[in-house]
């Protein structure tokens, strides 16, 4: 299987040797994507009116444009890379904006009625709204610079969003202080499914495969179903190539802590007579045992394999495509956090490090977890008219996760200890539309079934569900104001087939009704503001393992029992944000939200570990009570000079328990990032170009609002900060472009315990880290 998985880099391979490829053409991404569109409107800055009859040109392009009656302009079919917009009208100064473009983009461009020619600005951070709820985007060299980190490592990039961590190689996302079935994945538009509501299951997603990660926070169940009661994640590969030829990538990432070393490889293309597209990526990843400034974390090793494939045809009025993936990853689990009796857990909690330390290795041991994911996606679009377009979406999923303990069975010792297999088959019709009236939207069904099965020690019990449901979401638009609403209805029933702790069988049947709706505006007031408002609602029904858990959680070292009894959690959210945009120096945004929800359902410590035949293990059991969580994000750019600039992000996020007169456990702590950089651009006579670097730290507070009965084991570790720094930079080795940078994390060697990692009962967390990446453009020659 991995020699499968490493064809495709032998493909890409084979035209660098042959040196077929042209010189790089200074794009700002490996892989060109030509099929993007430049749009949005030219208005006068102070009264906001739009300017119809200005000029808009693109000197790299050497393209123009031409507002239309309503101030309207686009440009159609452009690549990524960064381009001058210069604009110009009789009575206004003519003015220029530089932008990095690497998805389709809406810029509205402002002018002045002085006289005087102000400087160019690039506006690169900074986003304009285009949804009343708030989100977060990473893309360009923002997402470039997170290569190598997993998915909610990288998402932590964005303000409002952190990560739930079990020991140095295992990282989920959290948004808002929720997280597993809360927050809602689409990995290439499907739903991902998963045994995710595991805090060491971390998303079985090759993060290197995305140019986009998207981030909706809030409850967002309209269009992506009920369980999206904090947010939703979208993780998007760029559009397929919709011009003829060949391009691709090699990248190479390699990371001094655990001494990982990945090969990435992306080749790509379009047909020159027939309107099909294709794309093969794959990924290898192997690490060894991390490290903290004191000691070693013996069996923390993991290695990683995943290849991708689609093929896609696209007519004007319909087309197709087919998407496949596989992920598979093994795991090494802490060793010291797997003990045999009480008293020694106890004391390796109090100890402070773990007992077993030994030297690096890349060798898995157990206890460690073996997890294969597989997708298929079938889509089809056909377009109705000049009204939108009509799409269906069938996909396959199976995840198969096994679990091996620290001590082998002896009747079996190389089978693992729990074996679990999930198949998910979902479909979505949905018909997206834009009317003359000015309102556009989607509305659809989707269906959802699911069977689970397992086989060694129990902890999800059997089960099958079927969920069923129906949207409907639109918005109008008129001059400055946006006005957004949508309903969405599920129905879930869920047949589930356990023995009790008495060997009784147990069919419980389950039938849950759960609606979800929203409405927002959102206002473009002039002067550089744009305010945006949401309030929404939606119910999730309880999940197996919060009904039915009873049984050792492998990763976390941990017991957990769940409650048969539990009702759906009903969320009432309200948002707002605040955008400042298109400034020279100032640019950014903070949102505040405030989250009711009833029957709130989250893992409560218990106060005596559990003692089992596998050993002793921390003890958590499933309640439910009304909750609230309220805070807010912020997020900041400042341009000192066109070269120099500042960004700054920062969240605080409150979770309090109504019934028990107290906060939450295992919500994340207040937390401030902030990065200085410079931009050096062409050294060595142009010999290196697009050279940059940065420095910059991250804060985090210690979590205050923790005490014995939340979180019984171990009070809440102290704040800590984190020196963090960057540079990269573009050089030509021959004919062949290379893109070079290195990021540092912790510098400083920082000792410190993060709150929200599982295993900081046993262990501290890493040391220095430095990710060392190369990537190598593959541009081929085309036939003329």
């Amino acid at each position: 299987m991995r020699k499968l998985l490493l064809l495709p880099l032998l493909l890409t391979v084979v035209p660098v040797v042959a040196q077929s490829m042209l010189p790089h053409v200074g794009t700002s991404s490996p892989v060109q994507d030509c099929g993007l569109t430049i749009s949005g409107k030219v208005l006068d800055h102070d009264t906001r009116t739009a300017l119809p009859g200005a000029t808009i040109y693109i000197p790299q392009l050497d393209r123009a444009a031409i507002a239309d009656a309503y101030g309207n302009y686009h440009f159609h079919h452009v690549c990524q890379g960064t381009y001058t917009l210069k604009v110009s009208f009789i009575g206004y100064a003519t003015e220029a904006y530089s932008y990095r473009i690497t998805t389709s983009s809406v810029r509205d461009l402002q002018l002045h009625s002085d006289a005087a020619m102000l400087r160019s600005v690039e506006v690169v951070s900074s986003r304009l709204l285009t949804e009343s709820q708030a989100t977060e985007v990473l893309s360009g060299r923002e997402l470039e610079q997170t290569r190598g980190l997993s998915l909610g490592e990288s998402l932590e990039k964005l303000p409002g969003v952190s990560s739930f961590q079990t020991g140095p190689n295992v990282s989920k996302p959290v948004i808002h202080g929720m997280s597993g079935s809360r927050v809602l994945i689409l990995n290439n538009g499907v739903r991902h499914e998963a045994q995710q509501w595991g805090d060491e299951h971390a998303p079985e997603i090759d993060a290197l495969a995305a140019t986009e990660l998207k981030v909706v926070k809030g409850a967002a169940g309209v269009r992506y179903g009920s369980d999206a009661i904090a947010g939703t994640i979208l993780v998007n590969p760029s559009p397929l190539p919709d011009s003829a030829g060949m391009s691709g990538n090699i990248g190479l990432i390699g990371n001094t802590n655990g001494r990982m070393g990945t090969i990435a490889g992306l080749l790509q293309g379009r047909l020159k007579q027939q309107p099909i597209s294709w794309r093969l990526h794959t990924s290898v990843k192997k690490a060894g045992d991390s490290h903290t400034p004191d000691y070693n974390l013996k069996n923390t090793g993991f290695e990683e394999q995943n290849l991708a494939a689609t093929l896609g045809y696209n007519k004007e009025k319909f087309g197709a495509e087919a998407y496949y993936s596989l992920f598979h990853t093994k795991i090494g689990l802490l060793s010291s956090a797997h003990i045999g009796n009480t008293t020694d857990l106890l004391y390796a909690i109090e100890r402070g490090y773990p007992e077993q330390t030994g030297e690096f290795s890349y060798n898995i041991a157990r206890p460690y977890q073996d997890v294969n994911h597989q997708l298929l996606k079938l889509k089809g679009y056909h377009t109705t008219g000049n009204l939108g377009k009509l799409l269906f979406t069938y996909a396959l999923q199976q995840n198969v996760r096994d679990e091996y303990d620290k001590d082998a069975s002896k009747a079996n010792p190389e089978a693992p200890e729990l074996h679990l297999d999930l198949l998910t088959h979902t479909t979505e019709l949905v018909w997206e539309h834009e009317l003359p009236s000015a309102i556009s939207g989607s509305m659809g069904v989707s269906t959802l079934w699911q069977d689970n099965t397992y086989e060694g020690r129990m902890f999800v019990p059997f089960y099958r569900s079927f969920t069923a449901g129906a949207f409907v979401e639109e918005k109008w638009r008129k001059d400055n104001l946006q006005l957004e609403a949508g309903l969405r209805y599920d129905y879930k029933n869920m047949d589930v087939k356990r023995r009790d702790r008495e060997n009784n069988l147990q069919q419980p049947s389950y039938s849950f009704h759960n609606l979800s709706g929203s409405a927002g505006a959102l206002v473009d007031v002039g002067y550089h503001f744009t305010f945006g408002a949401n309030v929404s609602y939606a119910s999730r029904s309880p999940h197996a393992n919060e009904l039915f858990a009873d049984g050792i959680h492998h990763g976390t070292a941990s017991y957990e029992v769940g409650n048969p009894d539990m009702v759906s959690e009903h969320a009432i959210n309200a948002s707002a944000t605040i955008n400042y945009h298109t400034n020279p120096k100032l640019n950014g945004g903070i949102s505040f939200f405030y989250n009711t929800i009833s029957n709130f359902i989250y893992l409560q410590p218990d106060t005596v570990p559990e003692l089992t035949i596998r050993g002793s293990y921390l003890s958590y059991f499933y309640k439910q009570a009304d909750s609230r969580f309220y805070g807010a994000d912020l997020s900041l750019s400042y341009a000192f000079t066109d070269r120099l600039n500042l960004d700054t992000k920062a969240t605080i996020v409150r979770a309090y328990n109504f019934e028990e007169d107290q906060y939450l456990p295992n919500i994340p702590a207040n937390r401030l990032n902030a990065e200085l950089q410079y931009e050096l651009g062409e050294l060595g006579n142009g010999n290196f170009k697009d050279s940059f670097v940065a420095i910059g730290g991250l804060a985090v507070a210690r979590q205050d609002r923790s005490d014995e009965q939340t979180d019984p084991y171990m009070a809440a570790p102290e704040g800590y900060f984190l020196l963090q720094a960057e540079a990269g930079t573009k050089i030509h080795i021959g004919r062949q472009p290379v893109e070079l940078s290195i990021s540092g994390n912790n510098l400083l060697n920082t000792v410190y315990r993060d709150y929200q990692n599982r295993l900081r009962f046993f262990a501290a967390e890493t040391a220095r880290m430095l990710l060392i990446r190369v990537n190598l453009p593959l541009l081929f020659k085309t036939e003329s």
